[in-house]
């Protein structure tokens, strides 16, 4: 009997596995309609979730460069679509059907047109050789073989029609942030090469793009090491691209043989002037820093916190931490509501159970600080350090507060959080000016210019030096040479 039912078994996962080879047969015969279906649906998603970056100038050359790799690809015909993402996110990725995506991010960080030409010629090799979709029928295909196993292995021989052989919904998730394979990064590079040298492009600037994003992805994880945090990386370049991979520069030069007479018209600095301008880090409205000074210009208020710390945006309030992240300022806003105090404000109204409490005035407002025990915060319910402060002509009420990872009773960093309470004021018109969005500056190097001396002047908090030199292209220790057109942030 027991044979009898296992040979039925092995009968039911044989035929699983033919209705899944059937399926990822069905889902590679695509139609180039469904194909541009599917990439317009997501399109959609992605500009919500992004945005796009309004620069008509800047958005027709990316077009313009990205077309001319295009119509020399193996599959000419198909209607590219060529957007610029407003995130200050190193990213660049691709849809089926044709949509690829930049953000101004990485566009900071590449400093010729060969090098955006590799980019763009690398994820226009994912549409071409349907990356998305074959890693979406793997997924599928290991899913549903997973899940034939299980019910082999427990006879559940009901849950077949549960397997998952439905549509494609989701298949694009992790690639926008992961990046595919070793294997489909490598072929894209390869095939994308190929595209970039029919279109006239020293395939070789694909070596240099790859080794910005490395020294990016190596200076991200060590900072992201020292401030306790997730980095985040560019599709993983160092673990696609590891260091002295001969066989991978070897294709990339292969494609040299390919290039055409065509590079006179690509202007050396053009691609460095179009850049003149972007914006440069965050645009979102919860504030910015500089020279560890918060500024809000929405609210018209602003503080100083301590060295090495770094703004953390989040929707309902915002965050400072520290470089360890084992201590956060946070500031959040309320409303006054009639005949308030500030410690009535505290105690009754949020509720705190304070102790050394005072009745104070913090740059001419009325204010009340303390202690308030036991009140949520990033780490849990810690002991925090608090202001309230009234601004009565707006009927404005701020809320500070300062918490430590490690606090059980006592705030090791109580002397730093006090301090920032104390800081806080309104924005005067020069603040306005300092607090406008930092942007990209195109500037030609002098005699005697050096790294070192553009770093201490940016307004770029934390790391200035090492980010100033991987966008410039000078990791770890290279000096720009008189004339030569380099990037700094005002």
């Amino acid at each position: 009997m027991d044979r009898k039912i296992n040979r039925i078994l092995r009968c039911l996962y044989g035929l699983a596995v033919m209705m899944v080879l059937s399926h990822v047969q069905v889902v590679f015969a695509l139609s180039e309609e469904k194909e541009i279906e599917l990439g317009a649906t997501e399109h959609s998603k992605i500009v919500a979730q992004y945005g796009v970056y309004r620069d008509k100038d800047l958005g027709k050359y990316i077009t313009m460069v990205g077309e001319r790799i295009a119509k020399l690809s193996s599959r000419p015909d198909l209607e590219y679509h060529f957007t610029v993402l407003d995130s200050e996110e190193i990213n660049a990725f691709a849809l089926p059907g044709g949509f690829i995506y930049i953000t101004r991010g990485l566009l900071t960080h590449m400093n010729s047109e060969s090098e955006l030409a590799a980019v763009l010629g690398h994820e226009i090799a994912h549409v071409t050789e349907k990356h998305a979709i074959k890693r979406a029928n793997k997924g599928k295909a290991i899913n549903v073989l997973n899940t034939v196993a299980s019910i082999v292995a427990h006879q559940q021989m009901g849950a077949v029609a549960a397997s998952g052989l439905s549509g494609l919904g989701g298949m694009f998730g992790g690639v926008l942030l992961t990046g595919y394979s070793r294997e489909f990064e490598l072929e894209a590079d390869e095939v994308g090469a190929r595209y970039m040298a029919l279109a006239g492009y020293n395939p070789e600037a694909m070596l240099k793009t790859i080794d910005i994003l490395k020294a990016k992805d190596r200076i991200e994880i060590e900072h992201a090491r020292k401030e306790k945090r997730e980095p985040k990386v560019y599709h993983g370049f160092l673990s696609t691209h590891p260091d002295h991979d001969t066989r991978y520069e070897q294709v990339i030069r292969e494609s040299l043989n390919l290039m055409t007479d065509r590079q006179e018209y690509i202007r050396v600095d053009e691609f460095l002037e179009k850049l003149n301008g972007v914006f440069y880090g965050s645009t979102q409205q919860v504030g910015v820093v500089r020279n560890h000074n918060f500024y809000h210009p929405g609210l018209g208020i602003k503080l100083r916190f301590p060295d090495n710390w770094r703004l953390v945006p989040t929707r309902q309030r915002v965050q400072l931490v520290s470089q360890q992240s084992d201590a956060a300022i946070l500031i959040a806003t309320g409303r006054m509501y009639k005949d308030a105090t500030p410690e009535h404000y505290a105690r009754t109204l949020l509720s705190l159970n304070v102790r050394d409490g005072r009745n104070i005035t913090i740059a001419g407002f009325p204010a009340f600080i303390g202690i308030a025990d036991r009140l949520n915060s990033p780490y849990g319910p810690r002991p925090q350090r608090f202001a309230i402060i009234f601004e009565n002509k707006r009927r404005i009420v701020y809320e500070l507060y300062g918490a430590g990872k490690h606090d059980l009773r006592n705030i090791a960093n109580d002397r730093d959080f006090i301090a920032t309470i104390f800081s806080f004021d309104l924005m005067t018109k020069d603040d306005f000016r300092i607090a406008l969005p930092t942007r990209l500056q195109v500037v030609r190097a002098e005699e005697g210019t050096t790294m070192e001396a553009l770093a201490a002047e940016s307004p770029i908090t934390n790391y200035a030096l090492e980010k100033l030199r991987v966008m410039n292209g000078f990791y770890p220790a290279g000096q720009p040479e008189p004339g030569q057109l380099i990037k700094i942030v005002n």
